[in-house]
């Protein structure tokens, strides 16, 4: 491989002029790139902006239906232009290797990874059986990944999502191609899983290895590229020098997505551009809507000593979660952070009582609630909403925004009573009654989230458990999502538990924070005082390993 950022070398990539329509409307508009051995570029923008779709343009998976143009498009110092889809079968994995967001969806369920990875090699190799079993584990060594001669023959379901993108990485890489395409690698993991990739996509780069990073996460980019393009509507709109960009960003796009960044905004501050006002006026009267709950009582919620196991493969028990113990305060947010399997979602359904705890117990308003029959919980069951990761899953695919919300309201009332309701909600969350038609396949991520929080504000709870609710969303939806949810906790006195495993959401979200570790509370304190001087060591590790954005000069 050349030398890393060794500018005698000719481009592993280069577009001019790249432009992507579907059925005659443009999406992607005179893009010019390019990537050299060594080096990392950046594409970061909004939701919608076309990242995903220029990037899957340029190994020719753009899509049924896409029209695609280039004045140049070079692979590895061959153009690609006109490429049949054979052509490009012989390219991919040859002169570039794709890496997705999602390893779990990405990798064949039926198939154990040491097959998957090893079938590149059939395909584009005359290695023996032996020579690829070798070389299938040194990919899986070279990305780190732990007893690669056990991992060899597991299916993706028995990896944990940090070794699956592993597996996934090293199915890329295993025919050294020159270039790597890497579609939002991190998203979905938590901060120290995080870090291992971003280590193992800085040392890929430093042996030589092009990097065409498709984010919407500048702290990520600000730690890996070399290079950002900011794409807006489809065009480049502003590239250069990461450092330099990010210090002096002169494209307003790219002035609203660092403004979005969470981590070190102070909680209450606004992350998104000015929108609607707080409240959206009644076309009759001109007036804001209030909510119908009028002054309603102050609710806790408080968690004592819970304790869960589940029964693993051998019968064996494993403790999900040990001793946890909070409050939630009216008008206040518990976050509660920790890495993938902490116990973090387990600790979300005790205190719904969807999961009954093995020790402890859950009281609402100082009286029992998890110990009580379902039936019993029923006339308070209202008090408590929850608002989930895929708002996608969790709504009837059959039904429009109108069915979802009027199935959340009180389905006895007339149904011109449930339809001035589902508006009402639908203000609330700032969308417009225009989306009552549409099914949520329809709306965007950020449109279904609202949907998501209106449906659980139906029944006018107290009290909100937020469980990953921004995740899935790229940072500038992020943000107005954040900023409603804000608005709304200041407006009905709502009580939150908010998870997380993205520490910069937390810290900005937060007025208390718990640390979950292995199912247990290892500490727990004020959001600033305890993102200023933590005192455990796991969350001092966790904060170590959180990617931030450089501080401004001077």
């Amino acid at each position: 491989m050349s030398a890393p950022g060794d500018a005698s070398s000719g481009p592993v990539l280069r577009a001019a002029d790249l432009s992507v329509s579907f059925g005659g409307r443009s999406v992607v508009r005179g893009v010019d790139l390019e990537v050299r051995p060594g080096e990392c570029l950046a594409i970061v923008g909004e939701s919608g902006s076309g990242k995903s779709v220029t990037a899957r343009s340029l190994i020719g998976l753009a899509g049924p239906g896409a029209a695609v143009t280039a004045a140049e498009l070079e692979l590895a110092g061959r153009s690609v232009v006109g490429s049949s889809e054979r052509d490009w079968r012989g390219a991919r994995g040859r002169d570039v290797g794709f890496i997705a967001q999602d390893a779990l969806v990405s990798l064949d369920p039926l198939r154990p990874i040491g097959r998957e990875i090893g079938d590149s090699l059939r395909l584009h190799t005359r290695l023996s059986p032996a020579e690829r079993r070798r070389r299938v584990l040194d990919a899986l060594a070279s990305v780190g990944l732990p007893d690669a001669a056990v991992r060899i023959g597991q299916r993706s379901g028995e990896l944990s999502g940090g070794q699956r993108q592993r597996a996934l990485i090293a199915s890329a890489i295993a025919l050294r191609p020159p270039l790597l395409l890497a579609d939002e690698p991190t998203t979905a993991l938590d901060v120290t899983v995080q870090a291992q990739v971003l280590d193992l996509l800085t040392s890929l780069k430093a042996g030589g290895m092009g990097i065409l990073l498709i984010s919407h996460d500048l702290a990520v980019v600000a730690q890996l590229a070399d290079r950002i393009a900011v794409l807006e509507d489809g065009r480049i709109v502003e590239t250069g020098p990461t450092e330099q960009l990010l210090a002096e960003p002169k494209a307003e796009g790219t002035r609203r997505l660092l403004a979005a960044v969470p981590f070190g905004r102070p909680r209450g501050t606004r992350l998104s551009p000015d929108g609607p006002p707080t409240r959206v006026a009644s076309a009759a009267s001109g007036a804001a809507r209030a909510p119908t709950r009028s002054a309603p009582s102050p609710v806790t919620l408080e968690a004592v000593g819970l304790v869960k196991h589940f029964r693993v493969a051998g019968g064996r028990r494993i403790p999900a979660v040990d001793g946890v113990s909070f409050t939630l305060e009216p008008g206040r947010t518990l976050g509660l952070v920790g890495e993938s399997g902490s116990g973090k979602s387990t600790v979300a359904r005790l205190a719904l009582a969807l999961t009954s705890p093995d020790a402890g117990e859950v009281r609402l308003n100082g009286q029992a609630w998890s110990t009580l029959s379902e039936r019993q919980r029923r006339p308070n069951r209202s008090l408590l909403g929850a608002v989930y990761q895929d708002a996608l899953s969790s709504f009837d695919p059959r039904l429009t925004v109108e069915g979802i919300l009027g199935d959340a309201l009180r389905p006895r009332e007339p149904r011109e009573r449930r339809r001035e309701e589902a508006v009402r909600l639908l203000e609330l969350v700032e969308l417009s009654s225009a989306v009552l038609g549409t099914r949520p396949v329809h709306l965007s991520g950020g449109q279904r989230q609202r949907v998501a929080i209106a449906r659980a504000l139906a029944a006018e709870p107290r009290i909100l458990i937020c469980d990953e609710p921004v995740s899935a969303l790229d940072v500038s939806v992020q943000a107005t999502v954040l900023d409603l949810l804000d608005r709304l906790q200041r407006e009905l006195g709502l009580a939150y538990l908010f998870i997380s495993h993205d520490l910069g959401v937390i810290q900005h979200v937060s007025d208390t924070v718990a640390v979950l570790h292995d199912g247990r509370i290892v500490e727990t304190g004020a959001a600033e005082a305890l993102f200023r001087n933590p005192e455990h060591p796991y969350t001092r590790r966790l904060l170590a390993a959180a990617p931030r954005l450089p501080e401004p000069a001077g």
